[in-house]
């Protein structure tokens, strides 16, 4: 009998690392994927919905699985976020995948996440991978459905570790740090895999090039759009390999093991003139606040890099 698969729902906004989890995920037996919504976050709403459609219709994804339109912007502020093309042209590193000719799904991502938590209360796991405006506007517009919610797996914050968008800040939740912190105290139980984890875990050159000969649609497309992420990442570091960030999130809900977690009291700055958008993370109870999330602090690189490889390798047309 096997075993029984995690029901989840995937919030992202792609983005490269986004597209690399998303093709993890659907590679993995391990989870039951109802749905994906889209958030503004690396692109614009438009964009990042019209990626998720273009990714999902080449990786296969039936219609029955929606890609979902979130929000266009955060809950609070404008959001300012350097103007840096991180993820390239279109924010797929420039590969320029089919247009999607699957129909739109008429519903909003909030309402969509909604009704499936109604569906099946206790059941599903959030994987949250961009910015958290959705999960926030859900969680604050249903306060009742907090405890249909199983757990939120999410990628965001510096724990013990710089920022990537500030000194302080990673870049989903500066650029939306009120959801954020409402997300941290709302009591869901919550992972959160920050930078600190995600930089231990790096993808070298070689395995993105391995990807991109195989020559299947899904391989060559992640092996390209890694192969961005590396080159600019040599060009600013002399590293020759790159943090997959969002991938290792999704890891963490396939194979939890495969990190360590420290129990914190988490929240985030929301009105620090140089730490805004910081994640807080007290582990020794230091301002008397319950602990309330598993914090990723290391993660067995080589284990991580060899799911990563082998689960893409499962689109190969080497592989049956």
């Amino acid at each position: 009998m096997s075993p029984a698969r995690t029901p989840v729902i995937i919030d992202c906004d792609p983005g490269i690392d986004d597209a690399i989890a998303l093709f993890l995920a659907f590679a993995s037996p391990e989870l039951e994927i109802a749905g994906i919504c889209a958030v503004a976050g690396n692109v614009g709403i438009n964009r990042a919905a019209d990626n998720a459609a273009r990714l999902a219709q080449l990786i296969g994804v039936p219609e029955t699985v929606p890609v979902v339109r979130g929000h266009a912007g955060p809950v609070a502020r404008v959001r300012r976020l350097p103007d840096e093309p991180v993820h390239g042209a279109g924010g797929l590193g420039g590969v320029d995948l089919p247009e999607a000719t699957r129909p739109p799904h008429p519903g909003h991502a909030v309402d969509w996440m909604a009704e499936q938590l109604e569906r099946r209360p206790g059941e599903f796991t959030l994987i949250a991978l961009g910015p958290l405006t959705n999960v926030a506007a859900l969680l604050h517009t249903r306060p009742d459905l907090r405890a249909a919610v199983r757990e939120i797996v999410l990628m965001g914050g510096a724990a013990f570790a710089p920022g990537n968008v500030t000194p302080a800040a990673e870049f989903n939740f500066y650029a939306d740090p009120e959801a954020a912190r409402y997300v941290a105290e709302t009591g869901v139980p919550l992972r959160i895999v920050p930078l600190d984890a995600t930089r231990k875990a790096l993808t070298p050159l070689e395995d993105a090039q391995t990807l991109e000969r195989d020559g299947a649609p899904v391989t060559s497309a992640a092996g390209r759009m890694l192969r961005h992420l590396v080159e600019r990442h040599s060009a600013r570091s002399g590293v020759a390999a790159c943090a997959v960030h969002d991938a290792l999130a999704v890891a963490a809900a396939v194979q939890p093991d495969l990190l360590e977690w420290t129990e914190a009291s988490v929240t985030v700055e929301c009105t620090g003139e140089f730490t805004r958008g910081a994640l807080v993370a007290d582990v020794h109870q230091r301002t008397g606040q319950a602990r309330n999330a598993l914090v990723a602090t290391g993660v067995d690189a080589a284990a991580f890099r060899e799911l990563l490889l082998s689960r893409l390798r499962r689109y190969s047309r080497q592989d049956p």
